[in-house]
């Protein structure tokens, strides 16, 4: 969905060089650190920057380098280039933590993962541009086919208009969706992968919520994109890059992209779950007649109660589906299409289930939860707008995964 505010386009000058920035390595980072813990242990500084972050409409500095001295920005990054080369459960654990200080920052390093692991399918020389001498550079992007590619001399010519693209102006690279004529003459999706600094980026994130995301519109003109950064959505369902990277883990497309994200939203909801707990804990009171304080109502123990084991239901659904994509992963094959859909609906039921706990936590918190200023505010704008994404919505997830269980056809797409 496109804004109808009046907006400036201006081109990206975050990286002025044609090459990706080199970064100041810390040599041995991902082998030291537990990225989990690394996450946990950065709650409180993300909480302290996450009004800045939202002020700004963009991380922090402090934020961005605290993430980038965490070692959490190559979580996806291939081990042979000092990453983590994690999985989806490790990837969901990490930006549940950091959600629970500021959820703008979980969902980078969800983008920032799921675009390493669509570069890692990338030829050898590729990575190696990408990764060499920044094991922490990230890629974001979207698949959503919003430009054309035309065959060129320089490989393909890339135009078009991609909105709401998160991390856009923290990242070096950027993956675009785009069609183009197939072999057979029909229409093929893919994507590509451009720098940064070859895109204008236009200034539209002005939305309730998950502000500090910078998710701004890419305009592209004319970009000349060599073959070799090009991937087709096709072959990558199918998995037909598996054999470029031997001995590397493998990746299940499309399903090990979103689960991060869902995760921004459940660490949302523990995060306001042990808000409401600690002002129940410190004596707040109720303005019942029946009872004095909030921990002595029946109504307000029996809310949260619900809360908290929809928290856990998501929680459970979301793990159960990470786990199950690693496996199918290390596998080495595609899940079938009836354990495809469960994956899907599990992701997105478990967003919705985050988003209903944050709902109920909001009553018992009371009107005052909503005031300008507020955390528990800027959780509430916060998962209504990332459960809203259009990848993690639980309408469609339901109708693929009830014309599954029925028998129905689907139509082709590498997206289900």
């Amino acid at each position: 969905m496109d804004t109808a505010r009046p907006t400036t386009a201006h081109p990206a000058t975050t990286h002025p060089t044609a090459e990706p920035p080199t970064a100041v390595r810390r040599p041995g980072a991902p082998k030291d650190l537990d990225p989990v813990a690394a996450a946990r242990s950065l709650v409180p500084l993300l909480t302290d920057q996450a009004p800045r972050t939202e002020e700004r409409r963009r991380l922090t500095d402090t934020s961005l380098t605290a993430l980038r001295r965490a070692g959490l920005l190559r979580l996806g990054t291939p081990r042979r280039f000092d990453g983590h080369g994690a999985g989806v459960l490790t990837a969901v654990d990490v930006c549940e933590e950091l959600a629970r200080g500021c959820s703008a920052a979980s969902w980078f390093v969800g983008i920032a993962y799921g675009g390493a692991l669509f570069a890692s399918q990338l030829d050898h020389p590729e990575r190696a541009t990408l990764w060499q001498d920044d094991p922490d550079a990230v890629v974001c992007g979207t698949a959503n086919p919003s430009g054309t590619a035309r065959p060129s001399a320089a490989g393909w010519t890339l135009n078009g208009r991609w909105p709401w693209i998160s991390g856009i102006h923290h990242a070096p690279w950027t993956l675009l969706g785009f069609t183009r004529d197939g072999s057979d003459g029909e229409p093929e999706r893919g994507m590509a992968l451009v720098p940064t600094h070859a895109l204008t980026v236009e200034d539209v994130w002005h939305i309730a919520g998950m502000r500090g995301t910078g998710s701004d519109t890419a305009h592209a003109e004319e970009v000349d994109v060599p073959a070799s950064r090009t991937l087709s959505l096709t072959a990558l369902a199918e998995g037909a890059y598996r054999g470029r990277h031997p001995g590397e883990p493998p990746v299940t497309f499309h399903l090990s992209i979103n689960p991060p994200l869902v995760a921004t939203g459940v660490g949302i909801a523990a995060a306001t779950l042990e808000k409401v707990l600690g002002a129940a804990a410190r004596g707040r009171r109720t303005p019942s007649p029946l009872h004095h304080l909030i921990a002595e109502s029946p109504a307000h123990q029996l809310n949260v109660a619900h809360a908290a084991v929809l928290i856990d239901t998501a929680r459970l659904h979301l793990r159960r589906a990470a786990g199950e994509m690693d496996a199918h992963a290390r596998a080495g094959h595609r899940p079938e299409l009836a354990d495809r859909a469960r994956l899907r609906m599990d992701a997105a039921h478990a967003m919705r289930c985050a988003r209903q706990a944050v709902s109920l936590l909001l009553d018992t918190a009371g009107a005052g939860s909503l005031a300008d200023g507020s955390d528990l505010q800027r959780a509430w704008r916060d998962i209504e707008t990332a459960s809203r994404h259009a990848a993690l919505g639980v309408q469609s997830a339901q109708e693929i995964y009830g014309r599954t269980l029925l028998g129905a056809p689907l139509p082709p797409s590498p997206l289900i």
